[in-house]
């Protein structure tokens, strides 16, 4: 046989092998959705049957999530204060116990292990909020590195309070929220809150369990608590961050954010574990 004849022969033979390969990935891919939707399925029955409502458009997975692990990172702490107090140069001081204060003449930020900060601009003129309070507090975040989600705006007497929280790679971080209070004459005047103060974080052992299993967590969780609920009205995955305080970092667990018609929780992605936060 000519070596040109053999060598398409060889080219057909791969080409049908691929796609028989192809084929079969596709085939086992539907089978695991069918399976998964099946399972979601069962679960929201189990759910309904005792007396808990649903809405599956409020369910988020997070069958990708790992418990991280955030060191402290002192230098992109400061990096985010220089940002935050605009020009002049800002002076770094260790005050022990992991609290860092960082200053200029615009203000000051103090920065706790574990990224609770609170800052003192006191209203400075050079803080002016162009634009409005939630454009520029937005833009302060840019500026400092965070990505972050508006959640709130609040305008009571002379204040006007915009608040965030922050984002993970795209995934909230429900313990990390931050509040920018700005006066009557729009001048930042503080900052409050938790955010994380690093750009890298560690993946550690475990991974979040499936959508299914927490539905199935959640209903044993407030049956044996005695908790009463009717509805579920979202379920969203994200990250629930611990302050570790011998390394200065932060631990983050994968959880659900549980919204339902008479309180929400925190339902741990790894251990299940479910812990109520407060009447909605």
């Amino acid at each position: 046989m000519e070596w040109r004849k053999l060598k398409n022969l060889i080219i057909f033979i791969l080409l049908m092998v691929n796609g028989f390969l192809l084929v079969l990935v596709a085939a086992r891919r539907g089978e695991s959705l069918r399976y998964e939707r099946s399972a979601l399925e069962g679960a929201v029955q189990v759910l309904e049957g005792s007396g808990i409502h649903v809405e599956p458009s409020g369910l988020s997975a997070a069958d990708s999530f790992a418990p991280l692990s955030a060191e402290r990172d002192l230098d992109r702490e400061l990096q985010m204060a220089q940002a935050l107090l605009g020009k002049g140069t800002v002076q770094a001081e260790n005050r022990g116990g992991g609290l860092y204060l960082y200053q200029n003449g615009n203000g000051e930020l103090s920065v706790r292990a574990g990224g609770e900060l609170s800052a003192d601009m006191a209203g400075n003129p050079s803080l002016l909020a162009d634009g409005g309070p939630e454009r520029h507090a937005a833009g302060l975040l840019k500026q400092m590195g965070i990505d972050a989600q508006q959640l709130t705006v609040t305008e009571e007497e002379q204040w006007t309070r915009v608040r965030f929280r922050q984002l993970w790679n795209g995934v909230p971080v429900f313990s990390c929220e931050v509040e920018f209070t700005y006066d009557c004459d729009s001048l930042l005047y503080s900052v409050h809150g938790t955010l994380l103060t690093t750009d890298s974080a560690a993946a550690e052992t475990g991974q979040a369990m499936a959508l299914p299993t927490a539905l199935l967590r959640f209903l044993e969780g407030v049956t044996a608590t005695g908790d009463v609920c009717s509805s579920i009205q979202s379920m969203q995955a994200g990250y629930r961050g611990t302050a570790q305080p011998l390394s200065g970092g932060t631990r983050l667990a994968p959880v659900w954010l549980v919204s339902t018609d008479t309180a929400q929780y925190y339902l741990d992605g790894v251990t299940g574990s479910l812990t109520r936060l407060s009447e909605s």
